[in-house]
């Protein structure tokens, strides 16, 4: 049993170097790995002998570097081909080109990051900021009639291509990005019966801008209109007039089935020397789409304004956040959902000591849309959570001394008194850790108690228990040696639901810079009293070797 994984990406390389580079050179590395696996009580989570072989080599040609990926293990059955994606993208002063698959980001509602298998050019000199993509955005994929309803989705074969024309430089500029891409009809042998898919076209327009000005503002703004025409063998509108806009009807088929929508994005922001402010607004029509792009979530306007204030030569830290957030926009749904988002952060940190303290709440409620709310069944309910976190060292040349000790507390508050006593949940954890460290011999000491309290409906449960470890490290480092052991007990609704022990040895020896080995073994004992739960132990145990060149 064995699988095979092998993939390569090329990177940007800049073309000024080319002359200063090795024409051919390889380095990487290569690991070999062995395990075992014993259990009782319960079903094998793995097999009981396992093996690894993993390599990550990287080829370099004139600075360009191919690097690969290559594993065989015993974890799957069978044989799978290569899979092979290769893209590069070489720059040579203002000029970068892109060949092979490629991703390629002209503005978050356009050409946002799709995968691409073609070609293009991205090109500024001076000023000006121009870009070209061209190729396949997906390829033809046809339904499996034996298993029509398997994981793969059938697809028709899609091409496109994407233009950026723009203007100024990275801190002042404006781009009008164009995206046009369609499926092929013809790209499919057979029409797919078990699901809905139909031959796409989509045609996106927008516009990309940022102003830097007065030395501390800055305005950005991303718009977009997307056609989006979901099956381009609908029936066509008759006497369909755009007016001036009718150079439209040339780059995309508009019938029944299309539909224009549009989102958008807008920031004002203010960068002081102790303090930020800034201030966004972002809007994304119901079914909004781009095949440019993977995914947007839709329906959705929001408000956000944020800050932040620096102070004590930035040791103490401010930090805070509101926003506000609606869906149901073109007022077609049965009902409306409000949401409110906040946060709130202080932090105070030295060298030797700090804290640091955030709270936030996440909040939503229901309206009418279409349809008046009964009560029973609205939702409006209140998310809490506050961690806090503080810490203290200290130590000399010989001996150190940390402390951590970290809270958290959530909380969940249903609104609607029909339903609050059905999903209201609380919870409470407390970690505190000491480490003492022995610099001149390299060995460490640390303790950690964790306590944890969970309420939800019907059950209370405590989760409690400490956890040591020991490092050592041996011969100038060659040698290390760590050593961790834990247990938890729980209790619930005041009953014991028993106990967890854990044990990790570990190992390592480094032979050389390039080689070295490492040895791990694991014990898992879960003692449970609950009925429902099983008791069982697990053994853990593995070999690994590495060698890098």
């Amino acid at each position: 049993m064995q699988a095979l994984f092998i993939s390569a990406v090329v990177n940007a390389q800049d073309l000024n170097q080319v002359a200063n580079q090795k024409p051919f050179a390889i380095n990487g590395v290569f690991g070999v790995g062995l395990g075992t696996y014993t259990s009782n009580g319960i079903d094998p989570q793995e097999h009981s002998f396992s093996y690894l072989f993993n390599g990550a080599p990287v080829i370099s040609i004139y600075g360009i570097s191919f690097p690969f990926n290559i594993v065989v293990s015993d974890q799957q059955r069978g044989f799978r081909q290569p899979f092979n994606q290769y893209g590069i993208s070489p720059t040579y002063k203002w000029i970068t080109i892109h060949a092979g698959w490629e991703s390629v980001q002209f503005s978050q509602f356009t050409l946002a990051g799709y995968d691409i298998l073609g070609g293009g050019v991205e090109l500024n000199p001076g000023k000006l900021r121009l870009g070209f993509v061209y190729g396949r955005f997906n390829k033809a994929i046809e339904e499996n009639s034996i298993q029509p309803l398997s994981f793969q989705t059938p697809t028709y074969e899609r091409t496109g291509y994407s233009v950026k024309v723009g203007y100024g430089s990275p801190l002042n500029h404006v781009d009008l990005v164009l995206l046009n891409a369609k499926d092929d009809p013809n790209s499919l042998k057979m029409t797919p019966i078990s699901s809905t898919l139909s031959p796409a076209e989509n045609l996106v327009i927008g516009v990309v801008s940022k102003f830097s000005f007065f030395k501390h503002f800055v305005w950005d703004f991303d718009v977009a209109g997307s056609i989006y025409t979901r099956n381009q063998l609908d029936d066509t509108i008759p006497n369909l007039e755009l007016d001036k806009l009718s150079f439209i009807k040339k780059l995309i088929t508009i019938n029944s089935s299309s539909q224009f929508l549009t989102a958008g994005q807008t920031s004002l922001s203010y960068q002081g020397k102790t303090y930020n402010l800034g201030l966004q607004y972002r809007r994304v029509d119901p079914n909004y789409q781009s095949m440019g792009a993977y995914y947007f979530e839709t329906d959705v306007a929001n408000y956000t304004l944020q800050g932040a204030l620096r102070l004590f030569k930035n040791q103490l830290q401010l930090t805070g956040s509101f926003g506000v957030q609606s869906d149901n926009l073109l007022h077609d749904e049965p009902y409306t959902s409000h949401r409110d988002v906040s946060s709130l952060g202080v932090s105070f940190n030295k060298q030797k000591y700090g804290f640091d303290l955030h709270y936030s709440n996440y909040g939503i409620t229901q309206d009418r849309g279409l349809n008046p709310i009964i009560d029973t069944f609205r939702v409006a309910s209140t998310n809490y959570n506050l961690t806090a976190l503080a810490r203290y060292s200290v130590g000399n040349d010989h001996i150190t001394h940390n402390f951590v000790l970290v809270t958290s507390i959530q909380s969940l508050v249903d609104l609607n008194h029909f339903t609050a006593g059905q999903d209201e949940t609380n919870s409470t954890t407390g970690n505190f850790s000491y480490q003492l460290g022995f610099t001149k011999s390299a060995f460490s000491i640390s303790a950690i108690y964790s306590y944890t309290v969970a309420d939800i409906v019907g059950m209370h449960t405590i989760i409690a228990g400490p956890s040591i470890g020991l490092s050592k490290q041996l011969n100038d480092s060659k040698i290390g040696l760590n050593a961790s052991f834990s247990f938890q007990q729980q209790q619930n609704n005041n009953k014991d639901a028993g106990t967890v022990f854990g044990a990790t040895l570990n190992g390592s020896y480094r032979f050389s810079k390039r080689d070295g080995a490492n040895i791990m073994f694991n014990y898992l004992k879960s003692n449970s009293k609950d009925i429902t739960l099983p008791s069982f132990f697990e053994v853990r145990s593995s070999l690994n070797l590495t060698h890098s060149f």
